[in-house]
């Protein structure tokens, strides 16, 4: 699977160099998080048959998940198919997603979550986190 995401930054002339290193991580986070709403595209892609009985599917529309990761909050739409056969609905990303156990928080920025709220007030832990990595994560969230 090959996933293609463009990046192009425009920077002031005049910025300094703390603001130039602040824009290009803004931008990375942007890509990383696009590369990850691609990839989760593409891996649906690869699986166009019915998981329960191996039939043809159709598309039946999409649904949203909001996801937590290490580089920002990001929006996932999911494809949702009905086999012809059997007429099961699925979600394909279902599967991919299931590691979340139902939480919105990847495992990533779950460990560093819990390395911050450790180390600081979770108010300052969640501001440290946006700051450094871009994760929109709340101090309730840390705390549990």
């Amino acid at each position: 699977m090959q996933i293609q995401v463009s990046l192009s930054l425009e920077i002031n002339a005049n910025a300094t160099f703390s603001e130039m290193e602040a824009q290009i991580q803004e931008a990375g986070h942007r890509w990383m998080r696009e590369a990850l709403i691609k990839t989760v595209r593409a891996w649906e892609g690869t699986r166009p048959f019915c998981r329960r009985c191996g039939g043809a599917i159709r598309t039946e529309g999409t649904t949203r998940r909001t996801i937590l990761t290490l580089f920002g909050q990001v929006q996932v739409v999911r494809r949702r198919f009905r086999c012809q056969s059997c007429h099961h609905r699925f979600c394909p990303s279902a599967d991919l997603l299931q590691e979340l156990h139902f939480s919105r928080v990847t495992e990533g920025l779950r460990e560093a979550a819990i390395l911050a709220g450790a180390s600081w007030p979770y108010r300052h832990a969640a501001a440290t986190l946006k700051r450094l990595s871009g994760a929109e994560i709340s101090a309730e969230e840390i705390r549990s």
